[in-house]
């Protein structure tokens, strides 16, 4: 196929749906040319020329986040302005005594501090015994679980492969069965163009001999 006849085509399939496009990849190797690759950068480059461009954007310059949640609102806002976060008190994990010894609300306090750390420091003790007791356990039944779930996903991949090289099997036998008939109607086409250019030149021929004889005849009857 010749660079012209791309030029001239593309036109015409500008009028055509994506349905009426073949591609046939495994057949078709012309892109692999220099001079067809060129020439088909040169008519995309030439429709993208075309395109309408929009030179401002339909969308919005700003967003209002959370406009419904006024805590997530504030939490944005404070994000946005880089400001630290401040919401933990780490104050109330430090044992400290009262500052005045004599202030009596100032010992309550630091002995409700305490007992809260104590209390704390409880909980941990409880959680590691739970961890040190069921563990163990724990973490192979999670790795068990992990490596069926990586089984799993290894099956449905080995089976969306092999579904994947199917179709293209079938795409490439298709089309190699598809190349020959393609190929022999090719042929068909371009001897077809031979015989009508043939035939053109003929009708050309016979109409300037019918033309010679005319003008003949009408010399004749001059005289």
């Amino acid at each position: 196929m010749s660079n012209a006849l791309i030029e001239s085509s593309s036109t015409q399939a500008l009028g055509r749906s994506d349905n009426d496009i073949d591609s046939l990849p495994y057949i078709d190797r012309e892109i692999d040319d220099p001079d067809m690759k060129a020439s088909v950068d040169r008519l995309i480059e030439q429709e993208m020329r075309r395109m309408k461009r929009k030179e401002r954007s339909t969308l919005p310059l700003s967003i209002d986040l959370f406009q419904n949640d006024p805590v997530l609102s504030q939490e944005w806002a404070r994000v946005s302005k880089q400001t630290p976060l401040t919401a933990l008190d780490e104050t109330r994990y430090e044992l400290q005594g009262p500052e005045s010894e004599t202030d009596v609300d100032a010992w309550k306090k630091a002995v409700d501090n305490t007992k809260a750390q104590l209390e704390s420091q409880a909980g941990s003790m409880f959680n590691l015994e739970l961890l040190q007791k069921y563990g163990p356990n724990a973490w192979p039944v999670h790795n068990f679980q992990l490596e069926a779930y990586l089984k799993q996903i290894k099956q449905e991949t080995e089976r969306y492969r092999n579904e994947i090289n199917e179709i293209n099997r079938e795409r490439k036998y298709d089309q190699t069965q598809a190349a020959a008939a393609i190929q022999a109607l090719e042929n068909k086409w371009s001897d077809l163009i031979s015989q009508n250019l043939q035939v053109g030149v003929g009708c050309a021929a016979l109409e300037s001999e019918v033309e010679e004889l005319r003008q003949y005849r009408q010399r004749l009857a001059d005289q």
